[in-house]
Formats: C-alpha cells, structure tokens, sequence
C-alpha cells in the first residue's frame, strides 16, 4: 500500500513527511513571508520541531497557537508582504490612521497577497481539524532528539544574533518592542510640549514679510521634470525663477518619522516638539499658520498634528479623520491661505501641508492621467505630480495678488519604493531600503529672484533647522550655523537617514532603483 510522497507504508517503513508535515511546513513558509520575514531555513526548522513538540506536550495549546497566528497572518500579510515585520513606522502608521486610509491601502493591495492571506488562514484552519496530527505518543529517543534539536537552533539564534530566531516568537517581540517605543514617544511628546520654548532668536534684516513653507508629500524628486525627470508634469515650476537644491535627502522614509526629525530641534537624541520651527518664528516675531490637508483625531494625534496645533492659526479641513479619497483636493487649502494672506500681521510664516503624491496616487486624480507610462498607478501619480506643480502656480498667484514681498519655500517630506515594478500593476508605496526613499524635491522662490538657479551640493534635512533659520533671516545659538546651506557652497553635511525603525542609516550605502 503506497502512503503520502510514494513511501511504501506495508513494509513497515513509515512516510518521511505525513500529509500534516507537509501542511504544517507550507503553513509555517506562507506565515513567515506573511508576517515580513525572509525564508531562513534553520529558522523555519526550529519553528517546525516546536509545532511538532506541540500536540504531544499540550494539544490545546498546539491548536490555540495555529488559530492565533493563523489569524494575524490573514490580517497582517498585506502590511507584512509590502512593509515587513513589525516597526517603529508600521506601529505609528496603524496608531495614526483612520479607515479611509486602510481603505485606500487595502485597494492598492496586490491581489496576489489576500490569495496569500486566505491559504495562510485555510491551513491553519487544516492543521487544528486535521485527526491525523501527531497528537500520538513518539518513541522517547525521537522526542528528546527533536526537543534537543530545537534548544540547539535557539541557541544558535542567541549566540549569533542575541534574539529567539524564531519568526512567531520574533513578531509578538517585535510588535510589542515598537508599540512601547511609540506609546513611550506619545506621552513623551505630550509632556514636551507643555514646556516653552528654549528659543532666543536673534533677528537681523527681514528681507520678506510673508514666507510660504509649503511641506508635500510621498514626492520622488525624479519623478519632476523641474528635477530631470522625463515627463513633462511641472510647467509652472520649469519657467520660474527659483532656487533648486538637486540632491536634497530627507530625514527619514515616512511622514512622521521624516518631519519629527526635520522639523524640531533635537537634544541627547530627544525631540522637543516644542521647539519647532512653529515655535522658532513666533519667538522671532512672526504670525503662524500650519494649514493641513491631512488629518488630526483628537484621541491619538500625531507628533505633526501637535507641532501645527502650536501655530497661532490650525486649520485641518478633514478634522476628525484623515480622508485620503478623491475629494480631498489640496486646492482646499486655498481659500485658507486667503484667509491668512487678509490678516493684517505684518510678518507671517503661513505652513501649508499637502496631500500631494500620497498613494494611492489614483485617488488624488480621480482615477485621470495625462501621461500612459504603462501601468495606471504610476500613470496617475505623474498626474499627482503636475496638480501640485498646478497648485504651487495658484498659490504664487494668490500671494503675488497680496503683497509683493514674499518668498515660497517647497519640499517634500519623503520618497516611495516600486512595487511590482515593470509590470502594468506597478505602484509606488513607503519604503526604507532604496536611496529613491530619500530623495526629494527641494526648492526656493522669492518675489525679488530674477535668475533661477541650483543648488548641486548634498543637503539634508536633518539640517533643515539650520536652512530654516538662514531663510528667515535669523541665528538662535541652539541652531549650528556652521555653512551658507542657501549657497552652492560644500558643507559637507551629513549622509545619515532614518529607517523604518528610526535607526541611522549611511544613505551612501542604499541601492539605486530609478
């Protein structure tokens, strides 16, 4: 009689992997990839000698622990697959969002990872109502082998990497390290910005009375034609005469870890949100606005969140959710911006916070491209592109139309990773692995500039306090002012980035994937 893989189970020989081996190994493949982890083979083995030791040990444990992870499998494959293991940013993320953002996430999810999820959960369901697993007592040689076989892959993991190498037990240690991290960060903030400000500016000359910091996002400087990009989707920003800054790297590879570094000074690695650069021009005489096309909720508002609400002026207009659908136009922010430009404040530093780029790209354009670049999501993020270069002429013509002294000063907050890239169901979304993560664009527009001119040299954001103050016009001691950040001078500044767990990376060493 032939039993499972071939093996001739009449001759007393048993099959080598029952159909419960075999199901439980592809269960535990298609978990770890689920969960964001690479396929390591002695990881997996360990993994599959403690689920072996599992039934005979305790049976309800065994089948309460595949549920679980089952389960978590299912949920977390689209994050896991797209993002990895559990950090830092995907803690944040998911303390930050709202529903129409996972909304908006889930649609851009590749169908290939729910087929992922579904076969994770549908084994799961398999193993704990399969009646042949190996709940039956094994010779006593085998189990102590399989039980020393399993202390020695720990070890393993221990000695080389100082953790349990495990990708089930790595997750619940990994979700639970990032969520103290970011809960600790939370109240921490909260605490911060009950204290006032350190700032004692020095103002010299005002060279402008309105300055206009308008902050984009998800923008991949080769994506902009003003930047070398090869599609024509900038018009108004190839004809002005700006200053730009052609390789300017970001903090960090999402919003909330780009902008709390970029934004706020930073003491034994600690940032004080309340000394930001909200903070700084209200000390140097300065009227504030932070206008916001994203969102705030009041139960669990983002460091960002609570850095616009300490400018004189907040204005969120999607308040009490973040709305990441089509209707939330960054136009919106205009008739605010009206708004500021009638105060009659005679120096104002008015912020502007725009949806810009941010996936899915197609539900900034209703779904519309002008530019076929052979999939429909890039397509349309070219398109995302050229309505806020569209937007940044609307806004220089409001401002022009209001004073004749002004300045205008563009970045955005973070680049995107391709997924799927070359393929028509290509799309870009948040990634720390590529140098593509960090470049962005970067620029300066004054009423009186006649030439436009660039900016070669590095700059970093990580400096941006120091750019920050230059633009203003003024020198506080707690700011380094050790090079013209302005000029095209070498300042040998800084090459370190923040990956999705904030740790310091060296930029220099990423790939390139253009």
């Amino acid at each position: 009689m032939k039993g499972y893989f071939g093996y001739d189970t009449t001759s007393g020989l048993k099959p080598v992997l029952s159909r419960w081996d075999f199901f439980l190994l592809l269960w535990m493949i298609l978990l770890n990839i689920a969960l964001g982890y690479r396929i390591n083979i002695l990881s997996l083995l360990g993994l599959y000698l403690g689920f072996k030791l599992l039934p005979i040990l305790s049976p309800a444990l065994y089948k309460t622990l595949i549920v679980i992870y089952s389960i978590v499998g299912f949920i977390y494959a689209p994050t896991g697959v797209i993002y990895g293991p559990p950090d830092v940013n995907v803690v944040g993320s998911f303390l930050y969002t709202t529903p129409e953002e996972s909304i908006g996430f889930i649609k851009q999810t590749p169908f290939y990872i729910f087929i992922l999820s579904l076969i994770v959960l549908l084994l799961g369901l398999f193993l704990v109502t399969e009646k042949k697993s190996p709940s039956h007592k094994i010779p006593r040689r085998v189990f102590y082998s399989f039980i020393i076989a399993f202390l020695a892959i720990v070890a393993v993991g221990l000695i080389k990497k100082n953790r349990i190498d495990l990708p089930a037990y790595r997750f619940v240690s990994e979700l639970s390290s990032a969520y103290y991290t970011v809960t600790k960060q939370n109240q921490s903030y909260a605490a911060i910005m009950q204290n006032k400000p350190i700032w004692a500016p020095i103002v010299k000359k005002r060279q402008y009375h309105t300055y206009l910091l308008i902050v984009g996002e998800s923008v991949r400087r080769d994506y902009l034609h003003s930047f070398g990009g090869k599609f024509d989707n900038t018009p108004w920003l190839d004809q002005v005469p700006a200053t730009i800054f052609t390789n300017y790297i970001s903090a960090g590879p999402a919003t909330v870890i780009s902008l709390t570094n970029t934004l706020v000074f930073k003491q034994n690695k600690e940032k004080q949100l309340n000394n930001s650069i909200v903070t700084l021009a209200e000390k140097s005489g300065f009227e504030t606005w932070w206008l916001s096309n994203q969102g705030v909720k009041s139960h669990s508002d983002s460091p960002i969140a609570r850095i616009a609400k300490s400018a004189n002026h907040t204005v969120f207009i999607n308040p009490g959710k973040a709305d990441y659908s089509s209707s939330s136009f960054d136009e919106n922010l205009l008739p605010h911006l009206e708004d500021a430009l009638n105060n009659p404040a005679s120096d104002k530093l008015i912020i502007l916070h725009l949806m810009g780029s941010h996936p899915r790209a197609c539900d900034r354009t209703q779904g519309l491209f002008d530019i076929n670049v052979g999939s429909k999501e890039l397509s349309c993020y070219v398109k995302s592109i050229g309505m806020t270069d569209t937007f940044l002429s609307k806004t220089a013509a409001i401002v022009k139309r209001h004073t004749d002294n002004w300045t205008m000063m563009y970045f955005s907050d973070h680049g995107l990773s391709y997924v799927d890239r070359n393929s028509a169901s290509a799309y870009l979304t948040h990634g720390d692995k590529t140098k593509e993560n960090y470049q962005v664009p970067f620029f300066i527009i004054n009423s009186d500039s006649t030439e436009r001119s660039v900016v070669s040299q590095p700059r970093s954001a990580l400096d941006f306090l120091t750019t920050f103050s230059e633009w203003l016009n003024i020198e506080d001691k707690s700011i380094t002012n050790r090079c013209n950040m302005l000029s095209d001078d070498d300042c040998h500044v800084r090459h370190d980035v923040y990956d999705f767990n904030e740790k310091v990376q060296n930029y220099e060493t990423l790939p390139s994937v253009p």
